[in-house]
């Protein structure tokens, strides 16, 4: 048994306290540490009480999320042309899922953003287009649509969203160790810091172009549109595919 002594700091008693611990254990105290953490500063700066279920409850959140991570960084092998690969997957009970992606024109000089957002049962929620100019790389257009997509998804207070995009340097980069000081690496950056504190139950996945048709689709709409648009109801340019992957 660790016993806490009061006479040393706070640090040494943690510290000492996760010699004892095995990796899982170690895990679950660290992310319940932070929960903690964040309970004080919801009482201290917005005035909310958390109860303990609820410390406990965004702390289980947080480690799946980051062991979700982990599988990201460090995928299992597998065959690049199995089906599960190429059609979209609903996501679990209880979790939306919101697919993004860019598309890029010369002529218009401008980057298209397509998000769209569906339920666990793959029907519509939302979906929104938007556009920005000049023309970007792909890499700093396709991680700033998933930045804007983050921002919307935290304003809208919907529940658990979890990301999805085919642009794999983009997810490899966000759960990498590396950082820079380009633009690129400030937009990574940014979204980085939205998972670790408003969206600590939110994943980031990387598809395959195939199973992002919807916004894929969308997001070429969006070079078309004067200016950016928020679709309640589900637009006649990708109802067709979201009723076939409903099935």
């Amino acid at each position: 048994m660790v016993v806490f002594d009061i006479n040393v700091s706070f640090p040494t008693n943690v510290f000492a306290i996760l010699q004892h611990l095995d990796q899982q254990q170690k895990q679950i105290f660290n992310v319940t540490l932070w929960s903690i953490w964040k309970h004080r500063n919801n009482k201290a700066w917005n005035n909310i009480t958390d109860t303990a279920q609820d410390i406990c409850a965004r702390a289980g959140s947080l480690l799946t999320s980051w062991r979700n991570a982990q599988n990201i960084r460090h995928p299992s092998p597998q065959n690049p042309s199995t089906p599960n690969d190429l059609k979209w997957v609903k996501p679990s009970p209880g979790r939306f899922t919101c697919n993004v992606d860019a598309s890029f024109s010369q002529a218009r000089n401008r980057v298209g953003i397509g998000v769209c957002i569906r339920d666990e049962e793959g029907r519509f929620v939302l979906a929104k287009t938007e556009w920005m100019t000049p023309l970007l790389d792909v890499e700093l257009g396709e991680a700033l649509g998933l930045l804007s997509a983050m921002h919307w998804v935290r304003d809208l207070q919907l529940g658990i969203v979890d990301f999805e995009l085919d642009s794999k340097s983009v997810v490899d980069s966000l759960y990498g160790s590396t950082s820079g000081v380009s633009n690129f690496s400030a937009v990574i950056n940014e979204c980085r810091r939205l998972l670790a504190s408003d969206l600590v139950t939110s994943d980031v996945r990387f598809i395959r172009r195939q199973a992002n048709e919807v916004a894929h689709s969308f997001a070429r709409v969006a070079l078309r549109h004067a200016s950016f648009h928020i679709h309640i109801r589900i637009p006649s340019c990708i109802s067709t595919i979201i009723l076939n992957e409903m099935q």
